[in-house]
């Protein structure tokens, strides 16, 4: 029987990707391997017969690899000699999150010349009110429920809020010079998808962006909380007209949730087009969020 579970797990949501709750079982392949190497473990000694048991867990095993490969073994750039970089961090700071010196040693440490805010509430903006003020190009929606969202911008911008035709969860579009390079950044948060209504709705967001790239910079980034890993097949149709995924060679550092590394899986992304090279990708340490944080080093073309 759990055989059989974790098989089904592992396959199902790549199947039958339309249901909020079979999509849920998309996002834990990493626990599914191990979960299926114990099994194929224990299957030597206890069963008696054992072929449909080793194949089951082998296309487990197969299945999950598939998707986690990629992201430990593709090739990473090189920084070619005089180039410049950026950074830019996406932090969602759980509107009730008590730890506001975790977030404010983070933001120090990291200094990004970009920087995303998630759950942003007006506490949050009194908070942070010293940090922000080192930005001087800044887009702030503040809320008192968990889809307030800020963009701040040590380079020019020019922002706007955007809700892709959907819900009145806002997204903030922003459009960067750097050196004389146009960039469009969108910070993005779809809702959780606790429900089918809720599940629609996050990967109609997350579409309705992408269909609207002729209307971007050709350097585009979107990044945020998704509220979906990169196994769901509704991520996955993400990374078209020339996006990519900014962890690739990087690993799949997780981000979610934050204080239970055994099933963690990420949520907070960061999608680039694939003119844009990562230099490097790293995942923060707690900063008393449900959320860990993310920081991406970029070159300037």
């Amino acid at each position: 029987m759990a055989i059989a579970v974790v098989t089904a797990a592992s396959v199902l949501p790549n199947s039958f990707p339309d249901y909020w709750l079979i999509d849920l079982f998309a996002h834990f392949k990493l626990q599914y391997i191990f979960i299926a190497t114990l099994l194929l473990v224990a299957t030597r000694f206890v069963l008696a017969h054992k072929k449909s048991a080793y194949l089951l867990l082998v296309i487990s095993i197969g299945w999950n690899s598939f998707y986690i490969a990629p992201y430990y073994f593709s090739s990473q750039p090189e920084l070619p000699k005089h180039s410049e970089t950026f950074k830019l961090t996406s932090l969602n700071l759980l509107s009730t999150n008590p730890r506001t010196d975790l977030v404010k040693d983070y933001i120090n440490r990291e200094n990004p010349d970009i920087l995303i805010l998630l759950e942003f509430t007006p506490e949050w903006e009194n908070e942070l009110e010293a940090f922000i003020s080192r930005y001087p190009h800044r887009k702030l929606v503040t809320r008192t429920d968990n889809f307030g969202i800020a963009l701040l911008s040590k380079f020019e911008m020019e922002s706007t809020v955007d809700y892709f035709n959907l819900n009145n969860k806002p997204s903030l579009i922003g459009h960067i010079s750097i050196q004389n390079t146009a960039y469009t950044l969108i910070a993005t948060h779809p809702v959780p998808p606790i429900h089918q209504a809720a599940f629609e709705h996050r990967n109609q967001q997350l579409t309705n962006i992408l269909s609207r790239t002729s209307e971007f910079a050709k350097h585009l980034i979107i990044a945020g909380d998704f509220n979906t890993s990169s196994f769901s097949n509704h991520f996955r149709t993400l990374l078209q007209n020339e996006m990519t995924d900014s962890r690739m060679g990087f690993g799949l550092l997780p981000t979610w949730p934050a204080g239970y590394k055994a099933i963690q899986t990420t949520l907070d992304h960061c999608l680039v087009s694939k003119n844009i090279r990562v230099l490097n990708r790293t995942t923060g340490q707690s900063v008393g969020s449900d959320h860990l944080p993310i920081s991406i080093l970029m070159a300037i073309d």
